[in-house]
């Protein structure tokens, strides 16, 4: 390469560098192949202040002669190094996962490690316009549902060698006279990315010289429409925040579209470490109706009520400890839980309040003997609770009248601000919901236009009319009982969540006493 082409490329790199990371501190992952050391060459010549960090994953009796490479190439160049040792195969079999994905585990975990000892405001990757290419095909082939290709900047992690050829990297580096490492496992064409690199992409690119660049460009616009995907699929995942585990509203999730419902989906099983395989995402959707499914890595996957959890093997609870004088442990059979009026067998209790059974076992008590005086989160019970059967009282006040049973209680600071139930029949308007009587009661009472830091408790998740309400008196939270399937502002209209949100307290009184209203209609009435 020439010296012009070599300060051009350098520019080149230097000008997609300040797009991602315009400034301070980056750390550079560096195993000592062709593409990284290009990387550190480039950083070098671009005068960032810059960090290198190398895994030695421990997957060939070699590598450690890999970490020697990067130690004595960071310190030629001036670049400080921070090393980390790992046996990522016996971490593969001790988590059940494959090994590919063990690796990706480890890795980025150790660079966001190092990433936040030095305080790099970038972690960079030396992915190439080749590996997009090669990824781009490796999704189509495998059912990929998400967008497509390698992103150029997620989070902290930044791509700058994206718009380069492998080929145009390696003449860099010859023309700056470095030496790299071969992999020699990137030879065998027994794994589906080798097979690509050296049987198909060179066959395309001597029919379509311009393959790579032309898959690049369908990779952006594949990931233009990912991004406003992404975001109209996330509003139908709605966190069920009372659980250690992930969990989410099933409704939902069930009522989105089906390709928002999918891509949610696939947004979840990454989340957990799996791969979103169509497989896998069909296996999500079984248990959302009801089929509950095991997951790679053990993840079992069930819906329990009208929350569809994701329960991972090993579950950890909040260190929370009961009040003194209680032992702390796991339900053990036989066990009841004593109430100030009585006693039930609390394997009742927790069926009641939705627990999954394979947390029951495990849910933390506080108990003398056979009598459980403490329950995790559950019992003494919470103040959501309280508030929502304080809202529940009201709702079936409401239904003597003839109103829909919907009741709201307006909190803030411990305090309740205002409470109100339907009146839409009594004052013949429309708009007298729940919410906004309560919303415009509280806002007499405090004198106030806005109520930040309050929150909302309802029995019916809210309509748009009332959300948008909501939003314009800046409450900071909503707790609703059940989902709206009529007008519910996030279930059936798919808007936003810009308050705090959480669902399916008491979820199980809150319908049955919309249930037991309508029930009780004459045959042909609107109950809207």
């Amino acid at each position: 390469m020439p010296v012009m082409e070599t300060h051009a490329l350098e520019a080149r790199f230097k000008e997609a560098l300040a797009r991602l990371c315009p400034e301070g501190r980056l750390l550079a992952a560096v195993s000592g192949g062709g593409d990284s050391v290009a990387l550190l060459y480039l950083l070098k010549a671009a005068g960032r202040d810059t960090i290198v960090a190398h895994l030695d994953h421990a997957l060939r009796p070699d590598s450690a002669a890999d970490a020697a490479f990067v130690e004595k190439l960071a310190q030629r160049l001036g670049f400080p190094l921070e090393t980390e040792h790992v046996d990522v195969r016996a971490l593969a079999h001790r988590k059940r996962i494959n090994l590919e994905a063990a690796a990706r585990e480890v890795r980025y975990a150790f660079l966001a490690r190092v990433a936040r000892r030095w305080k790099a405001r970038c972690i960079l990757t030396a992915h190439t316009l080749d590996d997009n290419a090669e990824t781009v095909l490796l999704q189509i082939l495998r059912g990929a549902g998400r967008g497509l290709g390698i992103r150029p900047l997620q989070r902290r992690v930044a791509r700058p060698l994206l718009e380069f050829s492998r080929a145009e990297l390696r003449a860099y580096l010859e023309a700056r006279g470095a030496r790299w490492l071969e992999d020699p496992t990137n030879r065998s064409l027994e794994l589906d990315r080798n097979y690509l690199r050296h049987a198909v992409l060179p066959r395309i690119t001597a029919r379509f010289p311009h393959a790579l660049e032309a898959l690049a460009r369908f990779s952006q616009a594949q990931q233009a429409d990912d991004w406003a995907l992404e975001a109209l699929s996330a509003r139908h995942l709605i966190p069920d925040r009372r659980w250690p585990v992930p969990a989410y509203r099933a409704l939902p999730l069930e009522r989105a579209p089906e390709a928002l419902r999918r891509r949610a989906i696939r947004g979840v099983l990454e989340a957990l470490g799996v791969r979103p395989e169509a497989r896998l995402v069909a296996d999500v959707e079984a248990a959302l109706g009801g089929r509950a499914q095991t997951l790679p890595g053990g993840v079992v996957v069930r819906r329990q009520r009208g929350t569809l959890f994701f329960i991972p093997p090993t579950v950890r609870f909040p260190k929370v400890q009961p009040p003194a004088g209680l032992e702390a442990r796991p339900p053990r059979p036989g066990d009841y839980l004593v109430f100030p009026y009585g006693r039930k067998r609390l394997v009742d209790f927790l069926n009641e309040r939705g627990v999954p059974r394979e947390l029951k076992r495990r849910w933390p008590v506080g108990a003398v003997g056979a009598e459980v005086r403490w329950v995790y989160g559950l019992w003494p019970e919470p103040d959501e609770d309280r508030y929502m059967r304080r809202a529940l009282v009201l709702a079936r006040a409401a239904a003597r009248q003839g109103e829909v049973p919907i009741g709201a209680v307006l909190v803030r600071d411990g305090a309740v601000l205002a409470e109100a139930a339907n009146a839409v029949e009594a004052s013949r308007d429309a708009t007298a919901h729940a919410e906004l009587l309560a919303l415009r009661t509280a806002l007499r009472r405090v004198g106030e236009k806005v109520l930040p830091g309050a929150t909302l408790y309802v029995t019916l998740e809210p309509c748009p009319m009332c959300y948008g309400a909501i939003l314009e008196a800046r409450v900071a939270r909503v707790v609703y009982g059940v989902e709206n399937l009529k007008a519910g502002a996030f279930t059936v209209h798919g808007l936003e969540p810009r308050v705090a949100l959480e669902a399916g307290r008491v979820e199980g009184e809150c319908a049955k006493v919309l249930k037991d209203f309508f029930a009780r209609l004459r045959p042909g009435r609107d109950g809207a």
